[in-house]
């Protein structure tokens, strides 16, 4: 058993059962006022997903289960959210819903935790709702064992800071226009600045290198990625967050989509781009069944017609 993996099933354990003592440097909040697991996660019906299996958890996180993976074997999809916005208004936005059914019809369950409110900017407490989440969801379906991290604009803090700090493993990263370097958004307004001080206790200071997900990014960390962005998005710096993830951190299997129009513009988010998604996470999965063999990985294909300039495979 890896470090990795030995401390999930003891975090795990923890987290469900007592509190937590020190581990990690994010200083995770004390979990000895959880009720149990049980008590906690109910099921809800959603009135835009009516079919699907749906449970709410702490905080006001969801997961949408495919009815497929009550007995089948199947991948976690977390949904990191963008600034000012909580999982159930994704869930009851109409221009998200037909992406997240496309990802639901690929059998992929979905993971929206709530991450430390509307503006949690994966700061310790988003991490922490993030892994107490995953922990609580893997047990409502037929858990496969691998996981992916979808990171929408400011979730892509939280997604990336759960690829390299979280306690279970990410086995692949998605961005659509997604942010992932903090000082960059320091610097992108002073209306930013505040609910970065509150996520990272900054006390108005700008963040140090070591609290910033993207210029702290370990040399060594290699992982496939699915990047999405626009040269003309004037809210995140696809120069300074998607492609600069991009060149540090894409792993076999990445690939780099350049899409255009402004930020969270109707293409980007629409059934094309749901099946670029579909499509990466699949071929992760057909490289996870051949046991090890070094098959190829098909390039996630374009999405010409409405959002994308070129893309560009690993």
């Amino acid at each position: 058993m890896g470090v990795r993996s030995l401390m999930s099933g003891l975090f795990s354990a923890a987290l469900l059962a007592a509190p937590f003592v020190g581990a990690s440097s994010l200083s995770l909040p004390p979990t000895s006022d959880l009720p149990a697991a049980e008590q906690r996660v109910e099921p809800v019906t959603l009135g835009a997903f009516p079919a699907q299996r749906a449970y709410r958890l702490p905080g006001g996180g969801l997961l949408l289960v495919p009815s497929a993976c009550k007995t089948q074997r199947c991948p976690l999809l977390t949904v990191s959210h963008s600034r000012g916005r909580t999982p159930q208004e994704l869930i009851d936005s109409p221009s998200f819903q037909p992406f997240l059914r496309r990802l639901l019809e690929a059998n992929l369950p979905l993971l929206l935790s709530a991450e430390g409110g509307p503006d949690g900017w994966g700061g310790p407490e988003a991490l922490w709702q993030l892994t107490r989440d995953f922990t609580l969801s893997r047990s409502k379906f037929k858990f496969s064992g691998r996981t992916y991290a979808l990171g929408v604009s400011m979730g892509g803090m939280a997604a990336l800071r759960a690829a390299v700090d979280a306690v279970f493993d990410v086995h692949g990263l998605i961005l659509i226009d997604g942010r992932v370097s903090l000082s960059d958004a320091w610097r992108s307004g002073t209306s930013r600045q505040s609910e970065l001080s509150a996520a990272y206790a900054l006390a108005g200071r700008p963040p140090a290198t070591y609290e910033d997900p993207l210029a702290s990014l370990p040399a060594k960390f290699k992982l496939p990625l699915l990047v999405f962005g626009s040269m003309q998005d004037a809210t995140v710096n696809f120069t300074h967050n998607g492609l600069a993830l991009y060149a540090k951190a894409a792993g076999l299997g990445s690939s780099l989509v350049h899409t255009t129009g402004p930020h969270l513009g109707g293409s980007h988010l629409n059934d094309q781009v749901a099946a670029q998604v579909v499509a990466f996470v699949e071929n992760l999965q057909a490289r996870s069944a051949a046991s090890g063999s070094q098959i190829p990985v098909r390039p996630v294909p374009s999405a010409t017609p409405l959002s994308t300039a070129g893309v560009e495979a690993k």
